[in-house]
């Protein structure tokens, strides 16, 4: 059986800017058995597009979303927004997937290393190494999918994925992988524009910015989360 990681982040990865209010980058990917989300999870979603925007064609971008902008300035009215969000909670919570996420405070970061990796390079290492654990033994294959930034940083993630995929690895006392079973496992790696609207991405950006607020005040309400 396939499964299939859709990853996309919350937070700028960049160390020479920090935002004091948001001093994050959380990458989170969101994995499915490969069937079932062709068959259960898009239509469901595209479902909800249609009872609150009218068309499948909306992206659900939580940063747009929490800042009513663009399409969803329509979520200023509170019944609009309350109706939608109780929606979108209620879908969510009723999807069967998994989260695996890798959140990154940004200033203890520089404050702990002289010279710092991108923490979107950190952040993908230590997801392909849960990956694989989370995989364990099993015969299963996993597809992942990030949302394409620029054709550089593209490149960049590329080379983490295939260095990853060509060394043996101990990820824990006694949980050895060999490189031909981390290849036999991860079969494929693709990025994606966010103008395809692609369900699992939208579902994976969703999910990165509770997260990282969590990490970041884990007594800050945070409803989204929960």
């Amino acid at each position: 059986m396939a499964k299939i990681m859709f990853l996309d982040e919350s937070g700028d990865h960049s160390l020479d800017k920090i935002d004091p209010s948001y001093p994050m980058f959380v990458l989170a990917g969101c994995v499915f058995d490969f069937d079932y989300y062709s068959n259960e999870v898009e239509p469901k979603l595209n479902q909800l597009k249609v009872k609150h925007f009218n068309k499948t064609d909306t992206i659900l971008r939580s940063y747009d979303i929490r800042k009513q902008k663009g399409e969803f300035s329509c979520l200023v009215d509170k019944r609009k927004r309350e109706s939608f969000y109780n929606d979108l909670d209620a879908l969510v919570k009723s999807l069967d997937f998994k989260i695996i996420a890798a959140a990154i405070h940004k200033s203890k970061l520089k404050n702990q290393y002289f010279e710092p990796d991108n923490p979107y390079n950190l952040c993908l290492q230590f997801i392909l190494e849960r990956s694989v654990m989370f995989l364990g033994r099993s015969t299963e294959k996993m597809i992942f999918r990030i949302e394409s930034r620029e054709t550089h940083n593209d490149r960049k993630l590329a080379e983490v994925y295939e260095k990853f995929r060509s060394n043996d690895h101990q990820l824990k006392e006694g949980f050895t992988f060999r490189k031909e079973e981390i290849q036999s496992k991860f079969t494929d790696l693709s990025f994606n524009q966010k103008i395809q609207n692609i369900v699992g991405q939208q579902i994976a950006d969703l999910v990165a910015y509770p997260i990282g607020v969590s990490v970041l005040d884990e007594k800050r309400e945070n409803k989204a989360f929960e």
